[in-house]
C-alpha cells in the first residue's frame, strides 16, 4: 500500500535555457519551490533547476535537483536536498502527469533515517500555476 506523503509547489522563474542539435536537445528550467507536510515545511534555496534531456526520437528524461530550507516535523531548523529522475515516452506525452523516483538527503537527524532510503516514487502533474510533485511512500 502507498502513502502520499508530500506536495511540492513548483514555479518557473527565470528564462530557461537550451542546445538544440540532431543528436537531441538538452534544456535547463530555472525554478522556486515550497512544500508543506506532517514531515518538512520549507522553500528552495537558489539554484534549482529541471534539465530535460530528448533523444532524437523523442524520448525525454527528466533530472530535477534542489535543495529546501525548512523546518522538520520537530521543528528543527533543517535542509533537504531533492533529486527527482523520470522518462518521458513520446507515446505518453498527453498523458497528464508522469512518473519519476525521487532522491533524498537531509541534514535532520529526524528525517534521515526515514527519507534517505529507495522507497519512494513521485507523480509529475502539470498545473495552471506551475507542476505539483505528489510524493508516495511505496512501502507505507
Amino acid at each position: 500500500m502507498e502513502k502520499l506523503i508530500m506536495k511540492i509547489q513548483v514555479f518557473g522563474e527565470g528564462t530557461p535555457s537550451d542546445l538544440q542539435s540532431p543528436y537531441g536537445c538538452v534544456t535547463f528550467v530555472p525554478f522556486t519551490a515550497k512544500v508543506e507536510s506532517e514531515l518538512f515545511t520549507g522553500e528552495t534555496l537558489p539554484g534549482a533547476v529541471d534539465v530535460q534531456v530528448e533523444t532524437p526520437d523523442h524520448v525525454r528524461n527528466m533530472c530535477a535537483k534542489y535543495m529546501f530550507q525548512g523546518k522538520d516535523f520537530q521543528g528543527n531548523d533543517c535542509k533537504l536536498y531533492v533529486e527527482n529522475n523520470g522518462y518521458l515516452q513520446p507515446m505518453n506525452r498527453q498523458d497528464p502527469h508522469f512518473n519519476a523516483v525521487p532522491r533524498f538527503l537531509t541534514d535532520s537527524p529526524a528525517l534521515g533515517a526515514y527519507l534517505c532510503r529507495q522507497r519512494f516514487r513521485s507523480e509529475v502533474q502539470g498545473m495552471d500555476w506551475g507542476v505539483e510533485i505528489r510524493i508516495f511512500d511505496v512501502l507505507a
